[in-house]
């Protein structure tokens, strides 16, 4: 039965729908919500020699780097590394790899940061799982007020069991809602969010420009034009590929065309928050997102084969400041 037949099956059909329900409701709206199974726990990256890190050029290189010392960043994480079932999808079985791909992009954003004038006091790391970059917002800089939030309430025990105490995770649930106030962040990131966020998006982005002070950044990572060709380098075993493939919309030979759509929805299961992968156009974040923030760069490929939206909150003009005292 394909989705559009279960769909209907289920609208025929209340008992069917209530069949394939999960058994907490709370999982339509997040992940793990009674889990507490214990964790896998890798040793601290610190405790590593350097032969580990023969490879981080591959992956940081030396104008990322711009200038400091590599095992300086090492040695200031003293906290453990999540096992491979922890780290959606992230470098299963390379615990270095996988610390150095949270350090590269910690690295983007600092570096986005800085090149648009915004000094970082507070950041808001949205869907940070079990911080693979947040544990380097905790870690390599001197960020006071440092927030993560997720729908898997897992990655939050992971957080508030093993990352630095100044990091405040909050289990948040798929509709739009964070229990932060306005304007208290000078950052917001997102790594591979939006692009399974196949419902609420719009409300998504309003809820991440509330958060932000005008001026601040906002950054994130989407499926674009420029991934749609970089997957043609892909095959069947690829995990975004099985999942496109099995919700039966998608075909292979539809990559060697260009993207459809302006924005695409392949949907691999019908419950629970986790369930798409989503693609935009260029075009549909100018027309789109663009009315929620400045976009000021969209970066092909600079998170793996997702491409970055660098943004920011438009300024609040001294008019609206006036109407809204």
């Amino acid at each position: 039965m394909n989705p559009g037949q279960r769909q209907r099956a289920q609208h025929d059909d209340p008992a069917a729908s209530t069949a394939c329900r999960p058994d907490c409701w709370e999982d339509d709206f997040s992940i793990n919500t009674l889990d507490e199974a214990e964790f896998v726990v890798r040793p601290p990256i610190n405790s590593w020699d350097e032969s580990h890190f023969r490879n981080r050029r591959n992956i940081i290189s030396d104008e990322l780097l711009a200038g400091q010392s590599f095992r300086d960043f090492v040695e200031r994480d003293p906290w453990p590394i999540p096992g491979d079932q922890d780290r959606e999808g992230y470098c299963a079985g390379f615990d270095t790899s996988y610390w150095m791909a949270g350090l590269a992009d910690y690295l983007k954003v600092m570096r986005a940061a800085t090149g648009l004038g915004i000094e970082v006091n507070s950041l808001l790391d949205f869907g940070c799982a079990s911080g693979r970059v947040t544990r380097h917002f905790c870690t390599q800089s001197g960020i006071p007020e440092i927030w993560g939030s997720d729908i898997n309430r897992r990655h939050i025990r992971w957080l508030c069991q093993y990352m630095p105490p100044q990091l405040k995770p909050v289990f948040n649930s798929s509709m739009p809602s964070l229990p932060l106030p306005d304007h208290s962040m000078d950052v917001t990131c997102a790594f591979s969010v939006f692009t399974h966020i196949d419902t609420f998006e719009t409300s998504w982005l309003a809820e991440l420009r509330r958060v932000l002070r005008p001026g601040g950044l906002c950054y994130l990572t989407v499926h674009n034009e420029d991934t749609w060709v970089a997957m043609r380098e892909l095959d069947e075993t690829n995990r975004l590929i099985k999942s496109m493939l099995q919700g039966g919309q998608f075909a292979m030979d539809e990559l060697w065309q260009p993207l459809p759509a302006e924005r695409l929805v392949y949907r691999f299961r019908q419950t629970g928050p986790y369930r798409s992968q989503v693609f935009h156009s260029n075009a549909y974040l100018q027309r789109v997102w663009g009315r929620f923030f400045d976009i000021q760069q969209i970066l092909p490929r600079h998170h793996q084969r997702q491409s970055v939206v660098l943004m920011t909150r438009p300024a609040t003009s001294q008019s609206q400041l006036r109407s809204a005292a």
